[in-house]
């Protein structure tokens, strides 16, 4: 015996003449066939999972839709498949057996076990396809989620939402909204009949259909918006039609909302399509092609608007995170500065040299560089230890850090006082002379007056030869003066001696001596170790530093910026190989920045051209990387 419910269902359907109706419950579909059989005899009775309709859903429409069907206008989906019972007309009868979409045809004569068996043959395989076509729904889903948690930057992340939303949910047209400063605003759009596509960020009503889906977080589905009530609490607005000529029909607007279950973004789709290849170009297109978002349709909306709420909650939060660890890296680079900062500004510069040399060796077509590509967080990476390359220098005293001469300004007022006390002191040796002189022998006054000139000229000869002096020490202790330009004059004023209080003292000391004689540059041996050191502790404080996956090279990088390819560089005198791409990137952007800053102290800044020699002179010599200095000149890097 038929259920009731169905009896009902089908009494209903029969008496009010209607097209088509649904049964929810498949496995009752054996049981319809005494309702069948009451059905009228030029009806054409058909069973099918229509997107329309719940999944799980027996359809059956009349001769006239089954002709509509085939004629390439039905209201049904286009895969839908039809379970055919009895079919009278001859054509159509012809027609249905030659169509796709028919899985089975059976005689108005079969016995009633054959059209059972059979019926039961196509609710399976009908069922097995609505299996099929979920489980291939769900694997798109998920694929789609994974890769939008895999995406970092925002504006494709966004793309990326639109770009596969439209192809799951078959619509022609999509735009998300995002919110800032706490308003929503109107971020990315794609259109596949207008190729169009592009951003912007433009402030939404509440009014809007939109603004009222983030504002209540629900769901928004339209068949028609040029019909919808003027009772709505939302209003379409056709601008973008008008201006564009293109006809928006049914609207399908979701919320996207982050674990909070707070609303973060609102996902929209336009014009879902039959064929999801097929253009909208003409009102005739649109009638043929658009359909309403379906309950299938809508909850693979809503599977997609998790995904894409919490991939955009993620992004935000990466965001955040990100601009926190880049503000570290610049207050870091801040406290290096400020400890000496006749150096300001050179982190960055580096910074920005070794990223667009790095960009250029990824674009470069040459043999030598074919085969090396950095990723977007590879040149992060690079950018970043770039800024810390220097962090180490916290360790490093700050009078060694500063010093800007070769003798420090104590040292140098220590020589200075040294220098006057000699002068007076050769003054006082002259008079304590002349006066015993005279004590002695009585000499009459013109002969001393006579012995004091020749005494004063000796005098003021000794003076000047102290200035003389007093002015080598000073050009001396410049660092950009080589002690092979004055070894000569230099070992005069270490030989000179004056009479202090009873005992003979040297115009310099032997420390004073050894750092006036560096041959360049104004550290002494022990001091310029203690400057190198400084390479060791950045590597020491940026390995504590527990780095993301993307960041996790970066310590190794910064380790190696000082080491040449011959294996004279510092700390650790690596060779060739051993020193990583991005840390011979980063020693050409160093010594160039060095050799060309004019905020050092300690030399004159040299030009463009003299500094490019010599990174030359350093690649010939095999310091630094040929290939990478050959390409830092060709693409002038330096000039960008």
């Amino acid at each position: 015996m038929v259920p009731e419910v169905i009896e009902c269902q089908v009494a209903h359907a029969t008496a009010l003449r209607t097209e088509f109706f649904i049964v929810d419950d498949l496995h009752l579909a054996a049981s319809l066939q005494r309702g069948l059989a009451s059905f009228p005899h030029q009806a054409l009775a058909a069973s099918a999972i229509n997107d329309t309709f719940p999944q799980r859903a027996l359809l059956l429409v009349s001769m006239q839709e089954a002709t509509r069907l085939l004629m390439g206008q039905p209201c049904i989906a286009p895969s839908t498949k039809l379970m055919v019972y009895r079919a009278d007309c001859e054509p159509l009868l012809a027609a249905l057996h030659s169509s796709t979409k028919i899985i089975a045809v059976i005689d108005a004569n079969c016995a009633p076990d054959a059209f059972t068996l059979t019926l039961r043959t196509a609710l399976t395989s009908i069922g097995q396809q609505a299996e099929t076509t979920a489980s291939s729904n769900l694997a798109a889903v998920l694929d789609i989620g994974r890769a939008l948690y895999a995406e970092k930057d925002l504006d494709t992340l966004l793309g990326l939402i639109l770009t596969r939303g439209r192809e799951l949910i078959h619509a022609d047209g999509a735009s998300i909204y995002t919110y800032e400063n706490e308003q929503l605003c109107f971020r990315l759009w794609q259109n596949a009949t207008t190729g169009r596509s592009g951003s912007r960020n433009t402030a939404v009503s509440l009014e809007s259909i939109a603004g009222h889906v983030a504002h209540t977080g629900r769901m928004v589905v339209i068949s028609d918006v040029y019909k919808l009530s003027r009772s709505a609490p939302y209003a379409f607005d056709p601008v973008w039609d008008q201006a564009t000529g293109y006809c928006t029909r049914s609207l399908l607007t979701v919320p996207l909302k982050n674990k909070e279950d707070e609303v973060v973004g609102v996902l929209q789709f336009i014009n879902c399509k039959r064929d999801s290849v097929g253009l909208l170009r003409s009102m005739q297109d649109v009638n043929r092609y658009v359909i309403p978002f379906d309950a299938k349709m809508q909850m693979m909306a809503l599977a997609l608007a998790g995904q894409a709420g919490i991939a955009l909650e993620n992004n935000r939060l990466y965001a955040d995170i990100t601009g926190l660890f880049d503000s570290f890296v610049h207050a870091s680079v801040s406290a290096i500065e400020s400890r000496d900062p006749s150096t300001a500004g050179h982190s960055v510069r580096v910074a920005d040299l070794s990223e667009r040399l790095a960009i250029a060796v990824d674009g470069c077509e040459l043999q030598e560089f074919r085969r090396i590509h950095f990723s977007s967080g590879q040149i992060r990476e690079l950018r970043y230890a770039s800024l810390l390359h220097d962090f180490g220098k916290v360790g490093v005293r700050e009078h060694v850090l500063v010093k800007a001469k070769k003798l420090y300004p104590h040292e140098l007022d220590k020589v200075t006082q040294r220098f006057k006390y000699a002068k007076l002191a050769l003054e006082q040796q002259t008079y304590r002379q002349l006066v015993e002189q005279y004590a002695l022998q009585g000499t009459d006054p013109a002969h001393f007056k006579l012995r004091w000139q020749e005494a004063k000229t000796l005098l003021e000869m000794e003076q000047r030869k102290l200035e003389e002096f007093y002015q080598l020490v000073l050009h001396a202790n410049e660092p950009s003066v080589s002690y092979q330009e004055i070894d000569t004059q230099l070992a005069a004023v270490a030989g000179f001696r004056f009479m202090g209080e009873g005992e003979e003292i040297a115009l310099l000391d032997p420390y004073e001596c050894a750092s006036l004689s560096l041959a360049r540059g104004s550290l002494r041996p022990e001091e310029r170790a203690e400057i190198e050191s400084h390479v060791s502790h950045t590597y020491s404080f940026l390995k504590m530093i527990p780095w993301t996956k993307d960041l996790a090279k970066l310590p190794d990088i910064a380790h190696a910026h000082h080491e040449k390819l011959d294996g004279s560089g510092y700390p650790r005198q690596l060779r060739g190989e051993e020193i990583p791409m991005q840390s011979r990137i980063m020693a050409i952007a160093d010594i160039y920045d060095a050799l060309t800053a004019a905020d050092r102290p300690y030399k004159q800044a040299v030009p463009t051209e003299r500094a490019l020699d010599i990174l030359g002179s350093e690649a010939k010599q095999g310091k630094i990387d040929l290939q990478l200095y050959h390409l830092f000149v060709a693409a002038k890097i330096y000039q960008q």
